[in-house]
C-alpha cells in the first residue's frame, strides 16, 4: 500500500456522513453534498471548489464548520495539498463535536500530512502529540526519525530509534547509523549496525561493522587472523588479496589446514586462479597443501582457546560488556549475531 493511498484511506475514514444534512442550512448542504459526491468519485479539485462555495455562504454553525473542515481535509489530501489537509484536520481536532475515539486517527493523519508536505518541524510536533495520546503505529512514529534527520537533529534520531526498539524498520536503523556517524558516536553507530545485522544481515552491513571494529585505535594486529575468520563466515572475503593475506597469516600461525581450506575456497569461487598475482596464489596453495597435514599449534590466546573448545567468541573474557574499545569483545558480539555454532571451530 502506497504512503499516499494510506493517507487517503485514513482521511476517508474521518469523513462525516451527510445523511442527516437537514441539520444544516440548505444553502450550505447543497454544496457539501456535491463535495461529498465529488470526493467519492475522486474528483478532488471539484470537491474543494464545492467546499469553498459552502464556506462562502458565511455565518457557519459549529456543525457546518466541522463538516466543511472534514470534507476539505479529505479533498485536499486527494489533491496532494497536504498542508491544507493538515490544517483542515487540526480544525476538526479542535472541535468539541469531534468524538474522543476519533482523536488518535486524526493526530495520525495530521502528522502524516505534514510529513508529506515536507514540514519536518510540524511533523515532529504532531508525531509527539500522537505518541503522547497513546499512538503506537510504527509507520507514524517513524516519521519523526526521518524529520529529525532532515533537520540535522542527529542525536534525536538515535534516541528516536532507541525508543522504537525492536519495531524499528531497516530504514530507521540506517538513519540511526548515519546519524551516529555524523556525530562521531562510534558506539551508537556500532549498536545500529548490530541491530541491522540481527534482522537484516547483509554483506554491506557486515563490512561496515567489521571495518568499524578493526578501525578502532590500538586494534591489535594479532586479532587480524580472527577478523579474516569472521569475514569468511560472513561471506565478505571478496578480493584475491583477502584470501592470500588470510592464508599467509594462517600459515605463519602454523594453521596449515586452515590456510588450505581458505585457498581452496578462493579457487573454487573463481576469485583466485593460477595467474592471480603472477602465480602467487597458486604457490601459496602448494605451500598450504604441504603444511596441511602438519600438527597445528595449540591455541594460546583466550580467543583461540575459546574457538578451539567450541564455545566460540562467547567464551572470550570481556564478552558482552558492550564496550566498543574492547576490540575482542566487539568481535565477539559481531560473531554471535549470525555465525552458527558449527562454524565456531579452530578451522573456521
Amino acid at each position: 500500500m502506497s504512503k499516499k493511498y494510506s493517507l487517503l484511506l485514513g482521511a476517508a475514514l474521518l469523513l462525516p456522513s451527510l445523511a442527516n444534512a437537514d441539520t444544516m442550512r440548505p444553502a450550505v448542504a447543497k454544496f457539501l453534498l456535491q463535495a461529498e459526491s465529488d470526493l467519492k468519485g475522486q474528483k478532488y479539485t471539484a470537491a474543494l471548489a464545492e467546499v469553498n462555495r459552502a464556506e462562502a455562504v458565511g455565518s457557519l454553525s459549529p456543525y457546518e464548520t466541522l463538516v466543511v473542515a472534514q470534507l476539505r481535509g479529505g479533498a485536499a489530501a486527494g489533491a496532494g495539498q497536504y498542508e491544507l489537509a493538515a490544517h483542515s484536520y487540526e480544525t476538526v481536532l479542535a472541535s468539541n463535536a469531534t468524538p474522543a475515539s476519533e482523536k488518535l486517527p486524526l493526530l495520525q493523519a495530521v502528522a502524516g500530512f505534514y510529513s508529506r508536505a515536507g514540514d519536518s518541524v510540524q511533523t515532529i510536533t504532531w508525531v509527539n502529540k500522537y505518541i503522547a495520546a497513546g499512538g503506537t503505529g510504527a509507520q507514524t512514529r517513524a516519521l519523526a526519525v526521518q524529520a529529525d534527520y532532515t533537520l540535522g537533529h542527529y542525536q534525536a534520531v538515535v534516541q528516536d530509534v532507541k525508543r522504537e526498539g525492536t519495531s524499528a524498520s531497516e530504514a530507521e536503523l540506517q538513519l540511526a547509523a548515519a546519524a551516529a556517524q555524523k556525530t562521531g558516536d562510534n558506539q551508537a553507530y556500532f549498536d545500529a549496525l548490530q541491530s541491522l545485522l540481527k534482522v537484516y544481515p547483509s554483506q554491506a552491513y557486515w563490512n561496515q561493522a567489521i571495518a568499524l571494529v578493526q578501525g578502532v585505535p590500538g586494534f591489535p594486529d594479532s586479532l587480524t587472523l580472527d577478523v579474516y575468520r569472521l569475514r569468511l563466515a560472513t561471506k565478505t572475503l571478496t578480493q584475491p588479496g583477502d584470501y592470500e593475506d588470510y592464508a599467509e597469516r594462517a600459515l605463519l600461525a602454523d594453521q596449515g589446514a586452515e590456510a588450505k581450506r581458505v585457498l581452496d575456497a578462493g579457487f573454487a569461487s573463481g576469485i583466485l586462479n593460477a595467474q592471480t598475482d603472477g602465480g602467487h596464489a597458486a604457490r601459496l596453495q602448494a605451500l598450504a597443501d604441504k603444511n596441511s597435514t602438519a600438527p597445528s599449534v595449540p591455541p594460546s590466546t583466550a580467543l583461540d582457546q575459546a574457538i578451539a573448545s567450541g564455545k566460540g567468541f562467547a567464551g572470550v573474557p570481556g564478552y558482552g560488556q558492550g564496550k566498543l574499545i574492547d576490540a575482542t569483545g566487539a568481535l565477539a558480539r559481531l560473531w554471535d549475531i549470525a555465525a552458527p555454532p558449527q562454524e565456531r571451530t579452530a578451522s573456521s
